[in-house]
């Protein structure tokens, strides 16, 4: 098997000379034979290897031998370990979601988390072919798209998983073979988890009524529509540039008077692309939910909620697709340090200059404000826009209210969270990107201005699992 997996290391470039690699360890066979073949080529490509253990607050006897047999087996091949626990249970209940689920989104979370804090550019995960032929099946009897066909994917951003063209018994000959000591998950047994069925029950069913090669036929499945899938994704990938825009809040906007134009196989390719885009690590809904958004997309409608906590709406030709998040930050901003706001992704900067030294020009949303230095009320705090915020704009005699002043400005409400608010301790100095208040303009009398400025940040995807 060794041999098999450095040709799969090699020919998917899984890993490269020099790489720092977190490694799944639960204590089965399956990631201890992986741990044990990443210590073997440890030193051919100058590896650094962790691994860590999680207990899920499911099977506390059995949670204990692991993490002892996990202990071991790190001494034993001088690795190090990192223990980490969850309440799964708990989780579940409070976000309604399956035991199952629960258990992979967390597990994720964790890899992520502790591959950041480490500086692992891999994590390495035991998932093999059996694994690979079950998601297959459990996905097709689900109704999954052509993407679900393709199985386990062997790499996506930093995740790979080496032992995925070996199959179980390659791996429990392995272990067996290199006197191994690992431990056999007991629920791995029970036909309570959905997966646990399809292994011991159906698959064995299907192979002795129905195909004795059922497993060749999924995976040949895969493989066919591998290539097909690549072309299209290009395409969809294409195709999507041209109507997607992201704002600095982190919403996806469609624009629909190009989206109305393609055919149906093609609108909901684009969705499950925005959707994911917004998800990031989250499961993708199912065929019904693309369908009813799409038809919100052709035929109109009033928002719809998605699941992962997403909201979709209709504004003016574009169908906005976003997570809904509770924006709130309060941030200093003063000359020579950059406030960097996270939601919505913005870097603000101001300074003071002479008035000599400036041009003073009336545009309405500029990226640049220039602010009577004398009028202000320092320090400048960079802040949400909350209920009931009211300033003077430039040029108006009353105050209005910030809500009212973006209705007139025909701002949907769906992008108010994206306008921070500039202030000094008398209020609001700045609706950026619209108005200045009218008490802090610039006028015959002035002698010094502050400067202030905002610019985008582009966005850097997070790595899918």
């Amino acid at each position: 098997m060794l041999a098999e997996v450095k040709k799969t290391i090699a020919e998917d470039d899984l890993i490269t000379q020099g790489d720092s690699i977190l490694v799944g360890l639960s204590g089965g066979p399956d990631s201890v034979a992986l741990l044990h073949v990443l210590s073997k080529l440890r030193r051919l490509m100058k590896l650094q290897l962790h691994a860590v253990y999680i207990n899920h607050g499911l099977r506390p006897k059995a949670a204990a031998k692991e993490e002892r047999s996990c202990t071991n087996l790190c001494k034993k091949l001088s690795v190090k370990l990192s223990i980490k626990r969850a309440d799964i249970p708990s989780v579940a209940r409070r976000t309604k979601r399956g035991i199952e689920e629960t258990a992979r989104d967390v597990r994720y979370c964790i890899y992520h988390e502790l591959a950041d804090s480490m500086g692992c550019t891999k994590i390495a995960l035991g998932h093999h072919a059996d694994d690979n032929i079950e998601t297959i099946l459990f996905r097709i009897l689900r109704g999954t798209g052509r993407a679900g066909l393709l199985g386990i994917p062997i790499q996506r951003g930093r995740i790979i998983r080496p032992l995925l063209q070996s199959t179980k018994k390659e791996i429990l000959d392995y272990v067996k073979k290199e006197k191994l000591r690992f431990c056999i998950d007991e629920s791995n047994a029970s036909e309570e988890y959905s997966r646990n069925y399809l292994r011991n029950r159906l698959l064995p069913d299907i192979r002795k009524r129905l195909n004795p090669a059922v497993d060749s036929a999924l995976l040949n499945l895969a493989d066919t529509l591998a290539a097909e899938e690549s072309f299209l994704a290009e395409y969809t990938s294409v195709k999507i540039k041209k109507m997607l825009n992201r704002t600095v809040g982190g919403k996806n906007e469609l624009d629909l008077t190009i989206f109305r134009t393609y055919d149906v196989c093609l609108r909901r390719r684009l969705l499950r692309h925005c959707i994911a885009d917004c998800l990031r690590l989250g499961a993708m809904p199912g065929k019904e939910v693309i369908d009813r958004l799409d038809s919100l997309a052709i035929d109109g409608g009033k928002a719809i909620s998605l699941p992962g906590h997403m909201q979709a709406e209709l504004v003016d030709d574009k169908l906005v697709v976003y997570r809904k998040v509770k924006v709130s930050y309060c941030e200093r901003l003063a000359p020579g340090q950059p406030c960097r706001l996270e939601r919505p992704r913005l870097t603000l900067r101001c300074r003071q200059r002479p008035m000599n030294e400036v041009k003073v020009t009336r545009e309405r949303r500029a990226r640049t404000v220039l602010m009577d230095l004398a009028s202000l009320s320092l320090p400048l705090v960079v802040r949400n826009v909350c209920p009931g915020d009211r300033f003077r704009p430039l040029g108006m005699r009353g105050s209005r209210k910030v809500a009212d002043y973006l209705i007139d400005r025909k701002v949907g409400r769906v992008y108010r969270d994206e306008i921070p608010l500039v202030c000094d301790k008398k209020g609001i100095v700045w609706l950026v990107g619209f108005e200045i208040a009218d008490r802090v303009k610039v006028g015959r009398s002035t002698k010094e201005v502050l400067e202030v400025e905002f610019v985008r940040r582009r966005e850097k995807a997070d790595a899918a699992v």
